[in-house]
């Protein structure tokens, strides 16, 4: 048998308190995370157009080194070394996420090639540069999208579903109490009217020897 004394009211009553105040935090932390995606997703838009710029940029100087002094000319300037990316990260709700990118192009090595191989170097750094960081910005909108979903659906288990949840039983404890209620007073009315019929007449009151006015 279900348990339906004050006590379980009282512990019910904790645990609607607590899941209602759970469904304000999650409220608001979907609120703050929403936002931060929602800008994510602008600076992603943004560096994405700034990654293609700077994509066709490299791919025209590219093309230009190549016709006037060869891509042996252009792979013979190419760094030793390769490129390093380092990451920058941003929080929002205890979430970590990639914020942004910070790269250190090598200098291209020197060789008797022409200006159009110095602009091609320098315009693939920056189409590298603007990858990285797009490519950073893209992650973390797709790690921040993750919560989001999460505590979305946190938020609508809680609301929907625990919580009325916990409402219903609380009326239900809250009901049977009531009838409890009612089964011991009713109790207590017919053991005093059983008192008093097993009283002698002459020591009853008058209103129940005369049956009431």
């Amino acid at each position: 048998m279900a348990d339906v004394g004050r006590a379980a009211r009282l512990r019910v009553q904790r645990q609607l308190g607590v899941a209602r105040h759970g469904v304000e935090l999650l409220e608001r932390k979907q609120r703050i995370v929403a936002a931060e995606h929602e800008r994510l997703l602008l600076r992603s838009d943004g560096l994405g157009e700034a990654w293609g710029h700077a994509a066709r940029a490299a791919l025209e100087w590219a093309e230009r080194a190549a016709a006037l002094d060869g891509w042996d000319a252009i792979d013979a300037a190419s760094p030793l070394a390769r490129a390093r990316v380092t990451i920058t990260e941003g929080h929002v709700m205890g979430v970590d996420f990639p914020d942004d990118a910070a790269v250190d192009v090598p200098p291209r090595r020197p060789t008797g090639a022409g200006a159009s191989v110095s602009y091609a170097a320098e315009a693939m750094a920056h189409a590298v540069r603007a990858a990285a960081i797009h490519a950073a910005t893209r992650r973390a909108a797709a790690t921040v999208a993750q919560e989001l979903y999460a505590t979305r659906t946190r938020r609508r288990a809680v609301e929907h579903r625990w919580v009325p949840h916990l409402e219903s039983e609380l009326t239900r404890i809250e009901r049977a109490l009531d009838e409890l209620e009612r089964e011991e007073n009713l109790r207590v009315r017919w053991a005093v009217g059983a008192q008093e019929q097993s009283r002698p007449a002459h020591a009853r009151p008058a209103e129940a020897r005369t049956g009431g006015a």
